[in-house]
């Protein structure tokens, strides 16, 4: 027999600060793997496993379209997932504990073998790995989605994920090179702050799964058949969507340049603490920029306003640092000063660009029938990837064209395309990215009425 007497969930709630928190330490779990890949894996697969350069930038550009593959699969089956704990959150509680562990053999490597064993190795691991990033990471973006439909209280989801980001990045940042120095270096001192940040990760990853919720009740029976076809479908004209993805477009790129700064720490200033220093420094002030965002977004009338003020933000600091005299101690404190401005600004940026992301799924609701937020993440996710792809692939590819030799003394030639990448790259890249949000159309208004017209016609509670 039903219980008739069920208290209806309110589907637009503001969630409390344990709540948030417990969203935010899926974040700080998963850059315990992101941030060391992202930061480190092309330094340790060129200087530390000693593979060719380009070899390594075929490797990621490769791995990058293997997720062109892999992210609208799990995106679509994700969305069609239907279990008492919701469609997203299951997926991380299964794919975590593969994920970490593919995060150790990812750096894990044997210089005994032979250059080939330990390309294949290397590649092969990583797939892996990627995969099983996106099984975690790209439901976990789409939670939001499905907590609440309030939408500042999804910017403050956002807010508190970015804030548990920067704090693992402001680890990451401290301890990596630290910890590789103090365990004798080399591939063992990799593997082993691997193994040190993964395991970190684990009970905050528990601690997600147990605390999050997914409360928004999404009748399928009035939106439209979901087949991969038509989840493209709904990308035509879809600005928001669009806008989103070329910033995060926009933002693989950049980090294509930011994978030169440890290169660029090593070789152009002569000293790699300098990066340890100044990713620690722009990381902690990094959590107070996402921190912003869940009190600046309800001073604004656009969320795009706030991208577009951090992409400035980003655009101004990377090309002041570009002209620096970075061999001087002068020149090394402005770049420090300047991390930590970077850091606010990027901080403030992915706080607010992550909570935009969930406002795409009622709006893609609204305009074509169909409930996909799922699809919509890993969309906009692969739009990140294609540009790391070009990006990092590109760096990798480009230093071994102008001569880089690993560990040796650079040519004039290699250290102005580490500093040009590193900097004035990143900056132009940033310009883009700032009109992009500045256009940004789905205001909090259209947002309400939106929601408002759902309603109405009983596709929303």
């Amino acid at each position: 027999m039903s219980n008739t007497n069920t208290k209806p969930v309110d589907e637009y709630t503001k969630l409390n600060v344990p709540r948030k928190i417990g969203y935010g330490c899926g974040d700080f779990a998963c850059n315990m793997s992101w941030s060391l890949v992202s930061s480190y894996l092309v330094f340790f697969f060129t200087d530390i496993a000693l593979i060719n350069a380009t070899v390594v930038g075929v490797i990621i550009f490769i791995s990058k379209f293997w997720d062109a593959i892999n992210d609208p699969i799990i995106g679509g089956l994700s969305d069609r997932t239907n279990t008492k704990w919701g469609r997203y959150r299951p997926w991380v509680a299964c794919a975590f504990i593969p994920m970490l562990i593919f995060n150790v053999l990812t750096f894990t490597t044997n210089l005994n073998w032979s250059e080939t064993m330990r390309t294949v190795w290397g590649l092969g691991m990583y797939f892996v790995l990627v995969l099983l990033y996106t099984m975690v990471n790209v439901t976990y973006s789409a939670m939001p989605a499905m907590m609440t439909r309030d939408t500042d209280t999804r910017s403050s989801l956002s807010s508190y994920r970015m804030t548990g980001a920067f704090l693992a990045m402001t680890v990451l940042s401290f301890a990596t090179l630290r910890i590789v120095n103090a365990t004798g270096g080399g591939p063992k001192g990799y593997q082993t702050a691997a193994i040190i940040f993964s395991l970190l990760a684990a009970p905050f990853f528990v601690i997600t799964v147990l605390s999050t919720k997914e409360v928004v009740q999404v009748d399928d029976s009035k939106s439209a058949k979901v087949s991969f076809r038509t989840q493209f479908a709904t990308l035509k004209g879809n600005w928001p969507v669009i806008q989103i993805a070329i910033a995060y477009l926009g933002w693989g790129i950049i980090q294509g340049g930011m994978t030169l700064k440890l290169y660029y720490c090593t070789y152009n200033a002569g000293n790699s603490l300098l990066y340890s220093n100044t990713s620690t420094i722009q990381s902690a002030v990094g959590m107070l920029g996402a921190f912003s965002v869940g009190f600046l977004v309800k001073k604004v009338k656009n969320k795009g306003t706030l991208g577009g003020i951090a992409f400035a933000i980003l655009a101004a600091a990377h090309i002041i640092q570009f002209f620096l005299p970075i061999t001087t101690t002068g020149g090394q404190m402005v770049y420090t000063v300047l991390a930590a401005v970077i850091g606010f600004g990027m901080g403030m940026m992915l706080g607010n660009v992550f909570g935009m992301m969930p406002d795409t799924a009622e709006y893609t609701y609204h305009k074509c029938g169909v409930y996909c937020a799922g699809f919509l993440s890993t969309f906009i996710n692969f739009m990140l990837k294609v540009g790391q792809a070009v990006s990092i692939a590109g760096a990798s590819v480009v230093l071994d064209l102008v001569g880089y030799v690993p560990n040796a003394t650079q040519t004039s030639t290699v250290l102005f395309t580490m500093n040009f990448g590193a900097n004035m790259f990143v900056g132009i890249c940033c310009v883009i990215c700032a009109i992009a949000m500045f256009s940004y159309k789905l205001d909090k208004q259209t947002y309400e009425n939106i929601l408002a017209d759902l309603r109405e016609r009983g596709m929303a509670n």
